[in-house]
């Protein structure tokens, strides 16, 4: 076989080499001295295969995981790459939080952490600063001179007994940390294992960035829709809430005028018994009529009191009293659950009790034969998380979307479609939200968020 230029360019220049350092000897029979030379091509050869195959592997995984974006799935799966292509019994990465710049979001496989162990990596600690520097792996022992003992990170890194810490880097900025222990196999960790995994996270860094990128998109995305429903519906009910004032105002007059007249006549005439009863019909009629329209404008202006500092616990309490006696003549049993701190809110407390009875009433008449209401309160960051569960027959599927439209009721005899509707109006002017939604083991629940005061 010919051989090619570079070939023999490259044993002209090792023979050249050797012959300047080491001057020709006479040799006993059976020295052959190409050997060192074969051995040399042998080595060489042999770490050339394992970075083509190393490459490859590495555009193989960054294909995969290029294609992934949620980013707890990517997250899993670097680390079962990591974990395999290492040969070690566990991984964890720790990722910036986009929002408080700390090193605090952790995914482990196979590393156990402590509960009592706060695995929060700052910006400014001797870690990420050290690491942000110099954009490469670092064994334990080369780090030790860079970490003071006895120092959080130096605890939190023992604890995860890491070997090797690499850093992820996107875009010139360190948005994780990758720590691994030492091999199942006993060896160290060499030159060509820290090159491997420098390129290795390198793509895995690109992979990871691209679906926050994605994560971060979807969410405003979703909050713009969120948003664009919230105004829709804010319009819809700021354009029936002036056509209900408008109604209320033309029929409030003449209702009061009919029923001054019916007075009058009930006093003044000697009729007889049935005259009376139509006249008591007539009365029920008008006042139901006044009703409507008393909540029409409440559905219009929900708020008319003066917000205020108020202990929305003793508002629950105050309003499950009024409902007491009926709740035990019906058979339904209350349970209460409270995890509160303050439980303090801006409100109005007249308002929110007129909310929190027309929800109960709706859930006693969900159990004519008795039940349970499960009523439970509890803080969630700077929110108040309010909940009314009932095991009755819940809420059907096509009224669910529906039950706050003004106008929309389940209760065709009886009910004027108002109720809910007001409820929601009165808990927007408070800031909040409340929604519906049936439970799983039967009767349905109504969730209610309302912002902590200060």
């Amino acid at each position: 076989m010919e051989e090619s230029a570079d070939y023999k360019k490259y044993m002209d220049d090792i023979h050249n080499e050797n012959q300047s350092k080491n001057p020709p000897q006479k040799i006993g029979i059976g020295e052959i001295p190409a050997a060192s030379h074969i051995g040399a091509l042998t080595d060489a050869n042999k770490s050339l295969r394992r970075k083509i195959f190393d490459l490859y592997t590495i555009f193989e995984i960054s294909r995969h995981l290029n294609s992934m974006l949620d980013v707890n799935s990517l997250l899993d799966a670097i680390l079962f790459t990591c974990i395999g292509q290492m040969g070690v019994s566990g991984a964890a990465i720790v990722i910036r939080n986009s929002d408080s710049g700390e090193f605090a979001k952790v995914h482990t496989k196979g590393i156990v952490i402590p509960d009592n162990i706060n695995l929060r990596f700052s910006m400014l600690g001797p870690l990420t600063r050290h690491l942000s520097r110099n954009s490469r792996p670092f064994l334990m022992r080369e780090l030790s001179q860079y970490i003071p003992g006895g120092s959080d990170d130096h605890i939190r890194l023992k604890t995860m007994e890491s070997e090797l810490i690499v850093p992820l880097i996107a875009k010139t900025n360190l948005i994780g940390v990758l720590f691994l222990p030492a091999k199942l196999s006993g060896d160290f960790y060499h030159d060509d294992d820290l090159e491997f995994v420098s390129i290795l996270v390198n793509q895995l860094s690109v992979a990871l960035d691209n679906a926050k990128l994605y994560e971060s998109e979807k969410k405003a995305l979703e909050e713009l829709k969120s948003a664009q429903k919230r105004l829709v519906e804010t319009e819809r009910l700021a354009a029936l809430g002036r056509l209900s004032a408008s109604i209320a105002h033309e029929v409030n007059n003449p209702l009061g005028i009919i029923k001054n007249y019916l007075t009058i006549m009930e006093k003044s005439s000697p009729a007889e018994r049935d005259m009376k009863n139509n006249l008591t019909v007539v009365h029920e009629e008008v006042d139901r009529i006044a009703g409507i329209v008393k909540q029409l404008l409440d559905f219009y202006r929900p708020t008319l009191d003066e917000p205020q500092e108020i202990n929305i616990r003793e508002v629950i309490k105050s309003t499950l009293n009024l409902m007491k006696s009926k709740f035990e003549k019906a058979g339904i049993e209350i349970i209460e659950e409270y995890d509160l701190v303050s439980s303090r809110i801006i409100g109005t407390p007249d308002k929110l009790k007129q909310v929190f009875l027309n929800i109960l009433i709706n859930s006693r008449l969900a159990m004519p034969d008795g039940g349970v209401i499960s009523v439970s309160a509890r803080e969630n960051d700077d929110f108040l998380e309010i909940e009314f569960a009932d095991n009755g027959r819940g809420i059907h599927g096509d009224d669910l979307p529906r039950i706050f439209e003004p106008f929309y009721t389940t209760r065709k005899e009886s009910g004027t479609g108002l109720g809910l509707a007001v409820c929601y109006g009165i808990i927007r002017s408070h800031d909040g939200e409340i929604s519906a939604e049936n439970n799983q083991d039967g009767g349905a629940t109504f969730k209610i968020k309302l912002p902590l005061a200060g």
